[in-house]
């Protein structure tokens, strides 16, 4: 399965928390999406990673560069749904029918939305300091990237 961009993973969960009458912040959103990466590793192996880009080793934990200078200007507010109309969605406008190829990648979203999507940005950045993760470990190391090996070990530490 190909990994999908930052930016669609990003779209899927601000429609997937709009469909739900809520919306998330960009730190939520980068958290939740190295969550559900994590998990699709942890699942399908380093080679297969959901997203695209690697996560980078910031102070608050993983996170994606890109989408970082993309949503910086909403600082600690929600991040508006309109914010990736340019990018090529995963689930239709509502975030109910997910498109033809991506239902898959849209249940790894889900499934971390719903784990973590009620948590605040906080709280997020907290988990993702867990001593068992791998941000935690790359930071030790000086590493600038996160590894996709160290994230699957970190995952089965976790989670069994």
């Amino acid at each position: 399965m190909k990994p999908i961009t930052c930016l669609q993973g990003a779209q899927t969960l601000a429609r997937l928390a709009d469909a739900e009458g809520r919306s998330l912040t960009h730190l939520q959103i980068q958290k939740i999406l190295y969550f559900a990466d994590m998990l699709h590793i942890g699942k399908h192996g380093p080679d297969n990673p959901l997203i695209e880009e690697k996560f980078s080793t910031w102070i608050y934990g993983s996170a994606v560069d890109m989408l970082y200078e993309r949503l910086k200007k909403y600082e600690e507010g929600p991040v508006e749904i309109n914010a990736f109309d340019d990018v090529v969605p995963m689930v239709d406008r509502d975030g109910q029918e997910p498109r033809e190829g991506y239902q898959q990648r849209v249940e790894i979203l889900k499934d971390a939305l719903r784990r973590w999507g009620d948590f605040t940005s906080y709280k997020l950045a907290g988990i993702s300091h867990w001593r068992k993760v791998a941000w935690r470990k790359s930071v030790r190391e000086g590493e600038r990237e996160m590894n996709n090996e160290l994230i699957e070990k970190k995952f089965h530490a976790r989670y069994g």
